[in-house]
């Protein structure tokens, strides 16, 4: 019996440790965007601005979901356990806020979140942030577990990640036939929804290429860059089979036409649930074959 209640008051502690992270997020979140200190000891009203509501909680959601990694081992004793805890969460949870600023930095250079969220309340613009907020702990909770207890090694692995997430992101126009300025200037849900399912694809491809053993910094880079390089390989097969299956047709420039338009201004949002949805399925079951097969003694040795 006391040991059923020494454990219940430890995971109540452990819960009280976390809520005092959470409530450290919230004054990070109004150094990142200065211009809401003013806001810092009012009541947040969830119905007052959509756009800011879903900007903020999905943060939360995504620290959520890195704290989903961290695990206690009490074998040392209490003590330890408390500050092993407090190392890889202060440790995850500047990461994860770093890495978010510098790809808000990289992918929205060209606007502010004061004007975007605050001022014209750009839902769209909201939900390119929730794509960043939960890809990124998606990569960051793979990164966690492949570390280990190593903090050299999770510098180095959330460096490589933030890089080649950060070229993923460039290649947007290369699979989207949207203006991305144009359509986010414009408030367009079509673009944020287009976005959400390329980002999210590409955080499942990078997130499984760090998911292996880490037993030599060069030889994990190496077969890294190989899955990531496989799936570009793998991917397009599985675009081309989804539209060609469910005979799914590409009429963006066939409305433009015929409406008269020189650009693709004016794009209802189910053209961006096509692009996005398309690309996010067809990633989804790319990591099925690069990262799920396991071949085992399939082959025998001699």
């Amino acid at each position: 019996m006391n040991e059923l209640f020494d454990k219940l008051t430890l995971r109540f502690i452990f819960t009280i440790f976390i809520c005092l992270i959470l409530f450290l997020y919230r004054y990070v979140h109004y150094i990142v965007y200065p211009s809401l200190k003013s806001q810092m000891f009012r009541r947040f009203t969830p119905s007052k601005n959509s756009a800011e509501t879903l900007h903020f909680f999905s943060r939360l959601i995504g620290i959520g979901i890195v704290f989903s990694e961290y695990h206690f081992s009490l074998d040392q004793g209490f003590g330890f356990a408390v500050m092993d805890f407090f190392i890889q969460a202060i440790s995850g949870f500047v990461l994860y806020i770093l890495s978010l600023y510098t790809i808000d930095s990289i992918v929205l250079y060209n606007f502010e979140y004061q004007d975007e969220v605050v001022k014209r309340r750009n839902s769209s613009y909201s939900l390119i942030g929730l794509a960043h907020a939960l890809g990124v702990a998606m990569v960051l909770k793979v990164i966690l577990n492949t570390s280990g207890t190593s903090l050299v090694m999770l510098i180095f692995l959330w460096l490589f990640a933030l890089v080649l997430i950060g070229f993923a992101t460039k290649t947007f126009p290369l699979m989207s036939k949207l203006s991305f300025n144009r359509l986010l200037i414009q408030k367009n849900m079509a673009i944020g929804i287009s976005y959400f399912g390329f980002f999210m694809g590409w955080s499942l491809i990078i997130a499984s290429s760090l998911n292996i053993a880490l037993t030599e910094i060069r030889w994990f880079s190496v077969q890294a860059i190989l899955k990531i390089l496989l799936s570009l390989i793998i991917l397009p097969v599985f675009m081309w089979g989804i539209r060609m299956i469910f005979f799914l047709e590409d009429d963006l420039q066939k409305l433009a036409k015929t409406e008269g338009q020189q650009d693709n201004s004016n794009v209802e949002i189910g053209y961006g649930v096509y692009e996005g949805a398309t690309f996010f399925t067809a990633c989804f079951l790319t990591i099925v074959i690069t990262g799920r097969i396991h071949f085992g003694d399939f082959y025998p040795t001699f």
